[in-house]
């Protein structure tokens, strides 16, 4: 029975042993891959920029496509997560469910300048209507405190008449999430992609 006892307590004390190499193993890929990623984006960044130093067409295009036109993040994200990977590999973390994830609730919506102009409730809490990158937070004539989204679908979302604003510059954020709240019972949206304004009842079904 000892005897017995001794060879189950060593089968697992030999699994514990194996299933720790093996994490530490996948511990140590996971950083090999993540510092390749940041070395691979970094050689093309200073290849890019040598180019540009020595070919002037190619800078032309850079400057064109980059510093003058709208250039989309969501293009670029999908890009990098289809050759290298996500930035960060999927770790297996509990998931957490938000505490405020909604959906958008409004009473009455009318043509506004380039969006529209939907009536909501007082100090309306505005739920994110499509996950992706912050990529302005400012004033805009017209329409007040504006955060735009680029959303994962190319489409940027402009929220106006915001206050309180939850999310900063650059931030990824996430559909249903907390934005910000309107200033009164306005809330402005636009929806630009490629340059043009679409309509709201193509792009917000009920």
């Amino acid at each position: 029975m000892v005897i017995k006892m001794d060879k189950e307590i060593s089968k697992y004390l030999s699994k514990k042993n194996k299933n720790n190499l093996n994490n530490n193993k996948n511990k140590k890929n996971i950083l090999v891959s993540f510092f390749n990623k940041i070395l691979i984006s970094f050689i093309l960044a200073i290849t890019c920029l040598i180019i540009m130093k020595n070919n002037n067409e190619f800078k032309k295009f850079i400057e064109k496509n980059v510093f003058h036109d709208n250039i989309s993040f969501a293009y670029i994200n999908n890009i990098y997560n289809k050759y290298f990977g996500k930035v960060l590999p999927s770790l297996q973390i509990e998931e957490v469910t938000p505490v405020f994830n909604e959906k958008l609730e409004y009473k009455n919506v009318n043509k506004y300048f380039d969006g529209y102009k939907l009536e909501v409730s007082n100090s309306y809490l505005v739920p994110i209507i499509e996950s992706g990158l912050v990529v302005y937070s400012g004033n805009m004539e017209n329409y007040g405190n504006v955060v735009i989204i680029e959303g994962i679908d190319g489409v940027d979302i402009w929220y106006g008449n915001i206050n309180n604003i939850n999310v900063k510059l650059y931030d990824y954020v996430n559909k249903g999430e907390f934005l910000g709240e309107v200033t009164d019972n306005s809330l402005y949206l636009v929806f630009e992609k490629n340059k043009e304004y679409l309509k709201f009842e193509d792009y917000i079904k009920d």
